[in-house]
């Protein structure tokens, strides 16, 4: 991707971030956004249909690291030792830090958690082979140790103490994965 569109992207990214903390994301208009971008309109077209697809790609710039972690995830794997898989999603969490304190702080997170919690279920499952149809337990292991891990990691926000975290997360997918 040629860096003038990375550049303008991240800004409005920042800038929707930004104006999240402030107001409900429905709230926000092109025009407020350009000026927190410092972009002019025409270049907010450019690049977005409408403020939906502007929200839609800023929320989508979040999960793409996680959802790329989870692709990596073998569930026996996480049945035999987890720790692996935690240390990868808290360094990734690690990394986004300043960007998911204002996204908790949106109007949006709650949908976007929900959506995130299931994008990754399907993601591990599907990357795994497992179905529903043969594979329930596997997929409710699943379910809950994601579940549980993203919700371990967002609602202590704004306090990330990584170490702790990942002994949490450790305790919760194992006391899940025992037989």
């Amino acid at each position: 991707m040629d860096r003038r569109i990375k550049r303008t992207r991240n800004a409005v990214f920042n800038a929707m971030l930004d104006l999240m903390v402030e107001k409900d994301a429905s709230k926000i208009t092109v025009l407020e956004l350009c000026k927190r971008a410092d972009i002019n309109k025409s270049t907010f077209y450019l690049h977005y249909k409408s403020m939906d697809d502007c929200l839609q790609s800023c929320f989508q710039t979040i999960m793409d690291g996680v959802i790329d972690i989870s692709k990596r995830i073998k569930y026996e794997d996480i049945r035999q030792d987890p720790t692996r898989a935690i240390r990868v999603l808290l360094d990734e969490v690690e990394k986004e830090i300043d960007y998911l304190y204002k996204f908790k702080a949106s109007s949006i997170c709650g949908p976007a958690i929900k959506v995130l919690k299931e994008n990754l279920v399907s993601c591990i499952a599907e990357n795994n082979n497992l179905t529903i149809e043969n594979n329930y337990y596997e997929i409710s292991e699943i379910t809950f140790g994601v579940a549980g891990c993203i919700d371990a990691i967002i609602e202590p926000l704004p306090v990330f103490k990584k170490e702790e975290l990942a002994k949490v997360m450790y305790g919760m997918l194992k006391s899940h994965t025992t037989d």
